[in-house]
């Protein structure tokens, strides 16, 4: 695994760029003609280079001391991206890239996330119990990190938890200027029937009219796997993630100062008794950072 931004991956004497990652050998993958994702290898090269495109993803979320003046921010973004990010991926298995998001638009109903967002994508179950097993153990079992900058050492971490991943609905052909997530969870009485019925309205039509309203070129779906932290009154069980490019973004920044309906729009639909019950924990925009 490279711990930087791009994999190489050797095709015979030729040199194949991936982002992000290395999967297998090509030799393997060739003979086979199958990713390790499971899809046909032209198909899975595609997928690898979406963002939110493995089966778990860890993420971490902080805040930077408010006092900290521009010039120790841009030293503490430096070296979350070109050293932390990199070790991170390199020092934990399964761990096959990292994204950095500094919050762009905050939930208008109060403080509910880290103005700091890294999204470390898993290739499978065992990556995430791996990573679990390593943080319930002792210190002497976790990896040992590059220690940061003066505006590194006060930060303040908001949120740790493994996602798993429920659906994808769209294709982006480009990482995403933003994302725009929703946090939910449904009632705590709500049976498995329920449930069914919630999830297939929520990936089946709530999603995809959401897109079509944002102009989001992508919508997935998450459900939590494992919480290390998160402020009360807890992390929501499911998370949506809609990817937004430059314009997309800023019309939606547009539409979200002015709430008054536009011409055009139609109300979301209803769905099903549980959707209908849901509770909205966060609204919240990221942009992306370059790495």
């Amino acid at each position: 695994m490279f711990p930087h931004g791009f994999g190489r991956i050797l095709v015979g004497q030729s040199v194949c760029t991936v982002m992000g990652i290395v999967l297998q050998s090509c030799d393997a993958m060739t003979r086979l003609d199958v990713g390790t994702l499971g899809f046909p290898l032209a198909q899975e090269m595609g997928i690898m280079q979406q963002a939110f495109a493995y089966p778990f993803m860890y993420w971490v979320g902080m805040h930077t001391s408010p006092d900290t003046d521009p010039a120790a921010v841009a030293e503490f973004s430096q070296f979350y991206s070109t050293v932390h990010v990199p070790e991170v991926v390199a020092s934990n298995p399964g761990f096959v890239r990292g994204t950095r998001y500094e919050l762009l638009q905050p939930d208008p109903r109060g403080d509910y996330g880290p103005r700091w967002l890294a999204v470390y994508e898993m290739d499978g179950e065992a990556a995430a119990r791996t990573y679990a097993t390593r943080n319930d153990g002792p210190p002497e079992g976790r990896p040992r990190y590059t220690p940061g900058p003066a505006a590194w050492q006060q930060t303040q971490s908001v949120w740790r938890m493994i996602w798993r991943h429920v659906s994808s609905s769209g294709t982006a052909s480009q990482s995403p200027h933003s994302i725009f997530m929703v946090g939910m969870n449904v009632p705590p009485d709500t049976d498995e029937a329920e449930l069914a019925e919630f999830n297939a309205f929520y990936t089946n039509i709530h999603v995809p009219e959401v897109m079509e309203r944002g102009g989001y070129a992508r919508g997935t779906r998450w459900e939590l796997h494992r919480a290390f932290r998160h402020p009360q009154p807890g992390c929501p069980r499911f998370c949506a993630i809609y990817e937004a490019d430059a314009a997309a973004t800023q019309a939606n920044q547009q539409r979200r100062s002015n709430p008054t309906p536009q011409p055009g729009d139609h109300p979301l639909s209803s769905g099903p008794p549980t959707w209908e019950k849901h509770d909205t924990l966060w609204r919240l925009v990221y942009r992306r950072i370059e790495l």
